[in-house]
């Protein structure tokens, strides 16, 4: 999980460092700026800023969410395609990803055949896009009514009153915050570039309050 967590962390100008045998710090520009514990919980000194403390927690969710897929799931079981792993499978299309090392792991969607010794019209995702893969399946498999998805306007809107909440309401539970966050790491994955995302309403008022 290091590994893949480190390549993370990376795209956003952070590393992490071995604190103890249970504790791992994220530094920025060598300042701890959180330290993760074994169990899944996440310290973070008084000074980190909210934003930045939020994408800690979405990477480390997504990350924890691709290796436990990965490490549950069964191999296609031909050999042509060996170093791939089947993680989803409905309505003869699979979800497959395989480890490519460095961090790195690969998905692809295919369609395959009654007999699973066929695969075709593969969609790759590369540099670990688990989130675009999973959506991409869901769609191809029939899974995921295409007329009943948010726009980006109603997934700006719901991220920004999710955020609000979580950052500002001080009777939120642990669990109820657990499940606040994946929604807001779900949203994320379906609009990583969006610019109402990035700048929304809330962010700046964050940036005033520092």
């Amino acid at each position: 999980m290091n590994e893949v967590l480190e390549a993370e962390l990376s795209r956003l100008g952070l590393n992490i460092q071995r604190e103890s045998s249970s504790v791992l710090s994220v530094l920025h520009k060598n300042d701890p700026i959180a330290f993760i514990h074994d169990n899944g919980e996440i310290h973070y000194p008084a000074n980190t800023e909210a934003a930045l403390a939020h994408q800690i927690s979405s990477i480390l969710g997504k990350v924890w969410e691709i290796e436990t897929t990965y490490r549950n799931a069964t191999q296609l079981g031909i050999s042509s395609l060996s170093s791939y792993r089947s993680m989803l499978e409905y309505n003869h299309h699979v979800l497959a990803g395989r480890y490519d090392g460095d961090g790195e792991f690969r998905f692809v969607t295919w369609e395959m055949n009654n007999e699973r010794t066929g695969f075709a019209m593969g969609h790759y995702f590369y540099r670990n896009e688990y989130g675009k893969a999973t959506d991409d399946f869901l769609m191809r498999s029939g899974l995921l009514d295409k007329g009943r998805l948010f726009d980006s306007d109603q997934l700006s809107s719901l991220y920004t009153a999710l955020l609000y909440r979580s950052i500002n309401d001080p009777t939120l539970g642990y669990n109820e915050k657990q499940s606040i966050d994946l929604l807001l790491q779900k949203i994320e994955s379906l609009t990583p570039h969006s610019p109402n995302l990035l700048h929304s309403p809330l962010q700046a008022e964050l940036d005033l309050e520092q």
